[in-house]
């Protein structure tokens, strides 16, 4: 079993594709949306509000989604919520703060884009481009335009529909070493947290589909549903915590975590570094 090359066919299927540019032209967005304990999201964003304004001559708003996750809380400093990571980032690579906005009171993907949803509800039909990885990419559109029933008595079902039609997604293809770095802790412990990530698309779409995210209007080849379900019993650690394989790869990760912290952030920094010279 190369769990790498498995991650990659489940990933080809099971990911948004990017579809924010009309040739090589992005299409005029005013806000960004960041979100995730992965800084590549802020990557992104910072990318296009650079791109954004070479453009169209204006620079784009960039929404930091993510509260306090059980990984972040030992790598982020002390009560800095994973929005406020992201807005850091951003900051670092050119984005001015007054462009920024923090949402970080979710706890769950669902309450993120709920936060997103307020914030648009004024504007629904604006345009506003959702940057990020491909792991989470599917979770976060099916969760995104499922609101209105899992949120049925604070969504408006028009609105919510305009601000889809008005949203468009930048998800850019990576290797598998490309995601599995040391900075966003994808990389550690043999890949047990980028595994069991990519493991559990699938899983949260037999289980959630219809009742937290709206159904895929595609079929899943079963191909892929058979390498998720070989994926899931190796990495089974966003998938069942009560068997004893996640219990052993959840302390692996979590004494990794919280003895090498310095090494992440020092690996950080490094990405950060390398992001500064790709945009300028």
């Amino acid at each position: 079993m190369d769990p790498k090359k498995y991650a990659e066919k489940i990933l080809s299927q099971l990911s948004v594709k990017t579809n924010c540019f009309i040739g090589e032209k992005v299409v005029k967005a005013h806000y960004l949306v960041c979100i995730d304990d992965d800084i590549t999201s802020a990557f992104y964003a910072a990318r296009l509000y650079h791109k954004i304004r070479k453009v169209h001559g204006f620079y784009p708003h960039v929404i930091c989604v993510g509260g306090v996750g059980p990984l972040s809380k030992f790598v982020n400093k002390k009560g800095e919520s994973e929005g406020r990571k992201l807005q850091q980032v951003c900051v670092d690579l050119g984005v001015h703060p007054n462009r920024t906005f923090v949402l970080d009171k979710g706890t769950n993907t669902g309450l993120n884009c709920l936060e997103i949803y307020y914030l648009r509800e004024p504007m629904p039909d604006i345009k506003t481009i959702f940057c990020l990885t491909q792991r989470l990419s599917l979770r976060v559109k099916q969760t995104f335009e499922f609101l209105d029933h899992q949120y049925q008595n604070q969504v408006n079902t028009a609105k919510l529909q305009k601000m889809i039609d008005s949203t468009y997604y930048y998800v850019p293809e990576q290797s598998m070493e490309e995601q599995m770095q040391v900075y966003n802790c994808k990389g550690i412990c043999g890949g047990v947290l980028f595994f069991s990530e990519v493991a559990s698309i699938y899983d949260r779409i037999e289980r959630y589909s219809g009742k937290l995210q709206k159904p895929l209007d595609f079929e899943v080849p079963m191909e892929i549903q058979l390498l998720s379900a070989i994926l899931a019993k190796k990495y089974p650690l966003k998938i069942n915590m009560k068997c004893w394989r996640s219990v052993w790869q959840f302390l692996y990760a979590f004494l990794y975590v919280s003895t090498h912290r310095w090494k992440i952030r020092k690996e950080t920094w490094k990405a950060i570094e390398r992001e500064k010279s790709r945009i300028e």
